[in-house]
């Protein structure tokens, strides 16, 4: 049985780079739906947007977590 991917097993390095990468993508999206003239292609490409927005949120959410452990234990 295969393990499904959390953000709580990344190192913080990984997530890092995983931050940088995912908001690079959003960021070209946001460029590419300015430029998108049907309603339809907007709605989804918003939709994804939104869920890759999410995805880097929680992974920011556990950075900051992270780093809050790590100054409250020390």
């Amino acid at each position: 049985m295969m393990k499904s991917w959390n953000v709580r097993d990344q190192t913080k390095e990984a997530l890092e780079e995983l931050l940088k990468r995912k908001n690079k993508e959003i960021d070209s999206n946001f460029i590419m739906l300015k430029k998108i003239s049907d309603i339809n292609d907007a709605k989804k490409l918003l939709e994804e947007i939104w869920y890759m927005k999410k995805f880097a949120n929680a992974i920011e959410l556990e950075l900051i977590r992270r780093e809050y452990n790590n100054v409250t234990t020390s």
